[in-house]
């Protein structure tokens, strides 16, 4: 199994997702941004590595929201989603296809790696919650 993080990254009501890229699993589908939990490294201190990593910008974890078990026909993936705000930094495109920001509304105009199934539903039927404000 492949331990893995994701930041839910919210500013100004909006999220930031990103396309993956065409030559990687799930290529051009979005995702929220993080990466595989390395050997001695918590699930909060992977989030903000790979975000630094892969976006230029620092985060403040907030607290964890959901993990989700999902087996694809290759491999399983077991991902902890994080409630994350930017301390420093402007997001910057360093390894994706694409970022974006995008209102809780607009996550149904994305395709989805399916694993975030689960943390996609909880968005929607949390977008008026204090989680956007």
């Amino acid at each position: 199994m492949i331990e893995v993080t994701a930041a839910i990254i919210r500013q100004n009501g909006k999220i930031l997702i990103c396309q993956r890229p065409a030559d990687k699993n799930c290529g051009l589908l979005w995702e929220f941004p993080g990466g595989k939990i390395e050997v001695g490294e918590s699930g909060e201190q992977c989030v903000i590595r790979e975000c630094y990593e892969e976006l230029g910008i620092m985060l403040r974890v907030e607290c964890e929201l959901t993990d989700v078990v999902y087996k694809y026909p290759d491999r399983t993936v077991h991902i902890y989603f994080y409630l994350c705000e930017i301390v420093s930094g402007v997001p910057k495109n360093k390894e994706h296809n694409a970022i974006a920001w995008i209102t809780p509304n607009e996550l149904r105009q994305y395709k989805f790696c399916p694993a975030d199934a689960k943390m996609l539903k909880m968005l929607l039927e949390e977008s008026d919650s204090i989680l956007f404000k």
